[in-house]
């Protein structure tokens, strides 16, 4: 983790790395997401998709058979999102954060899944799940762990020959949190506060 506990919503460092204790055999339908550059832009309105198990409303559990649920949503400027985060000793949002809205949105039970968006024909992750007020709620954005703000530290801790897409290195799915069925999401928010603190952001169904 990237600090040493989950704090309430409006803390800074909400975000973790997971390493498998095997590999994941990569596929036509099994594969890693890119990590951005750390000057990567994901600009206001840009269209992007948050998925996961969680909660597809407020107070409604995924039903079985658990299908993983996707759905898309647009980045939102850091004013807006602010404002609509605003608390008597300043707003919540910090600078290593990111906020998106749909109509869709993640859940509780989201926290950690990944928000990914297409660059130029290249899907790269952009934030992690972490909190937010409320699902889907018009006036309230999800809020993610904007991954820009990480990568360094990313690669720190990751061992350089992990190479993205490279099959049996348990290391290579960590380049974002896979976004196909049947895998871990392997880039967490060490967030559990979502729960506690805030109903999570909306959770991602595709018929939301």
């Amino acid at each position: 983790m990237y600090t040493g506990s989950p704090g309430p919503p409006g803390s800074s460092g909400d975000i973790a790395l997971v390493q498998l204790a095997s590999p994941v055999a990569l596929s036509s339908q099994v594969q890693p997401v890119c990590l951005p550059e750390a000057s990567a832009d994901f600009y206001p309105g840009m269209q992007c998709w948050v998925t996961g198990w969680g909660y597809t409303g407020e107070g409604e559990p995924l039903k079985p058979p658990y299908n993983l649920q996707e759905a898309r949503v647009s980045v939102v400027d850091v004013k807006t999102c602010s404002q609509a985060y605003n608390s008597p000793n300043g707003s919540l949002i910090q600078p290593d954060m990111l906020c998106a809205r749909g109509p869709g949105d993640a859940c509780q039970d989201d926290s950690g899944g990944p928000l990914v968006c297409q660059v130029a024909g290249t899907w790269q992750q952009a934030g992690v799940v972490s909190w937010g007020e409320g699902c889907g709620r018009p006036d309230r954005p999800g809020v993610y762990a904007r991954v820009t703000a990480y990568v360094n530290w990313i690669h720190h801790h990751i061992p350089e020959s992990g190479g993205l897409g490279m099959q049996g290195l348990p290391w290579a799915p960590l380049l974002a949190a896979l976004f196909w069925p049947s895998l871990f999401l392997l880039l967490v928010s060490g967030v559990l506060m979502a729960k506690y603190w805030l109903s999570s952001p909306s959770y991602p169904a595709s018929e939301l």
